[in-house]
């Protein structure tokens, strides 16, 4: 299972799910393994609204997906 997070500072569901979607993604194709993502798994929480130091309102949104391995090609000799 991989996990991603991203901080906006207005409620956008559509645009966090996209940009998830891209962390995601580019975690697996970094970590150079044959797994494929499961999209069909994608689960976005609902943001946590949190504040820095300046006064100003994030709101965090995080997701988690499952990945699979695809099937070994069979060679016949």
């Amino acid at each position: 299972m991989y996990s991603a997070t991203t901080a906006l500072p207005y409620e956008h569901l559509e645009r966090a799910t996209a940009g998830l979607r891209t962390g995601l993604r580019n975690r697996i194709l970094g970590a150079g393994t044959p797994e494929t993502l499961d999209w069909d798994s994608l689960v976005v929480q609902s943001p946590v609204r949190t504040v820095d130091g300046r006064g100003r309102v994030w709101l965090t949104y995080t997701a988690t997906v499952t990945s699979r391995v695809p099937a070994r090609t069979r060679t016949t000799r």
